[in-house]
């Protein structure tokens, strides 16, 4: 029996991964292209050979993984994903690129697949994880380690979760998706999702004659807090956090630490910023109200920890409203007689700026100067650190103070910190993690 249109046009999308609309568009642009000679059958039966898409009855999946062999091309393949590895960039010949790998397997075996440049984001895009079912083509195939390896061509593609396929003779594939209260030292493979409350610089190590990158954050979901720390590849997606930024980690793996459980992020991890999720974890400073204690401003010193002060912003503070820092790690910088040097890299090849803002809190109680950094600052600024840069080049730092002073004085406001002593008054001031208004 003739299929319809639309049924032609849905078994493409199907086949090639892509949306329905994006066929239409590929089937309209055929018939223009031979000027009225195609009808709309025709044009996406061509638009289907283009793609690899067998519109047969019922489109058979060429490949299975017990009989890759080096040197094979062409192939269909019907697999889930068992792992995702966090996805590298690289530059070969001038150009820079993207690859992922992933663990895939069928009921015949398992094999490592690598997906390049756009498939990458396509990946990213469409939420692929482990579990995800995809229906591959135009695979070849390549040897590494005397095993034979999927790649997916440039003129491949890649359906995920594809419908009217029938993969109930796929493998499952475990999920260990945990809440961060249930995590236990030595777990390996884990899932999880949270905010993230708090970034900490990256710094190198050298350990064995090997060298390496390491950073810490800090994690939280409804039911725990805990530090989590990225290693080496990982630590370039770290990077690229910020604070509230609502995550899933994969493939992490659990070690005791003097705080408690520790969660790590190595070569077979992957950070998924903004997952696709069925419910909406609480936002940073909403986990942090819950599992910090309020103390009063006269009660504060540095033993208490991580807690909260509520009270009203009396005044602004004098202040540069910026310092410097290393442009390529973020770390201090210092002027000394030889120039600027970071004391993290080294020499300072080019300067950047964070943001810092001082007020004064009265809670009833006594009073004390808080003082945000970063991100933080910024939110107190109302703008980001280029619109500051931007400002102090037209106007003094005093006369942003006053505007500030103007809409801030007053102001009802919750800080979350950490007590500390001013090393140059030796006064106690308060770090401001986060706050909100109100």
């Amino acid at each position: 029996m003739q299929e319809s249109r639309q049924e032609l046009i849905e078994k493409i999308a199907q086949g090639s991964g892509k949306s329905q609309s994006e066929v239409k568009e590929l089937v309209e642009k055929k018939k223009e292209k031979f000027t009225g000679l195609l009808t709309e059958d025709g044009a996406a039966f061509m638009v289907a050979k283009e793609l690899g898409i067998e519109l047969g009855e019922a489109s058979p999946v060429k490949g299975k993984i017990s009989k890759l062999e080096d040197g094979q091309q062409n192939l269909d393949l019907l697999v889930r994903v068992m792992h995702v590895f966090s996805p590298k960039q690289f530059e070969k010949n001038g150009k820079k690129g993207k690859l992922c790998s992933l663990i895939v397997a069928d009921d015949t075996g398992e094999t490592r697949l690598t997906l390049w440049h756009r498939d990458v984001e396509k990946m990213r895009e469409t939420g692929v994880e482990k579990g995800s079912v995809l229906l591959l083509r135009n695979c070849y195939v390549k040897t590494f380690n005397e095993k034979p390896q999927l790649n997916l061509s440039y003129n491949g593609s890649m359906a995920v979760n594809p419908k009217g396929a029938d993969w109930s003779c796929l493998p499952k594939a475990e999920r260990k998706e945990c809440s961060l209260s249930e995590l236990r030292p030595d777990m390996v493979d884990i899932s999880a999702v949270a905010r993230v409350l708090r970034l900490f610089p990256a710094t190198d190590f050298e350990k064995q004659d090997r060298k390496g990158k390491v950073m810490n954050f800090l994690i939280a979901d409804e039911t725990a807090t805990i530090r989590a720390t990225a290693w080496n590849d990982l630590v370039e997606a770290a990077e690229k956090l910020h604070e509230n930024d609502l995550i899933k980690v994969e493939g992490a793996y659990t070690k005791g630490g003097m705080q408690g459980i520790e969660l790590h992020l190595g070569w077979r991890s992957r950070i998924i910023q903004n997952p696709k999720l069925g419910k909406e974890l609480p936002s940073a400073m909403q986990l942090l109200n819950e599992k910090t204690e309020t103390r009063k401003v006269r009660e504060l010193n540095p033993e208490l920890g991580i807690v909260a002060v509520q009270g009203a912003i009396v005044v602004v503070n004098p202040g540069q409203l910026r310092y410097s820092v290393c442009g390529t790690c973020g770390g201090k910088i210092q002027r000394l007689d030889q120039g600027v040097v970071c004391g993290k890299c080294g020499e300072v090849k080019e300067q950047d700026i964070r943001a810092v803002v001082s007020v004064r809190i009265d809670d009833g109680s006594a009073q004390i100067n808080a003082v945000a950094y970063g991100e933080t600052a910024e939110k107190l600024l109302g703008f980001g650190k280029q619109e500051l840069q931007e400002r102090l080049g037209k106007m003094q730092a005093e006369e942003i103070i006053g505007e500030l002073q103007e809409r801030l004085a007053g102001k009802k406001i919750k800080a979350i910190g950490r007590a500390r002593e001013n090393a140059y008054s030796n006064e106690m001031q308060f770090a401001v993690r986060n706050f909100e208004f109100g």
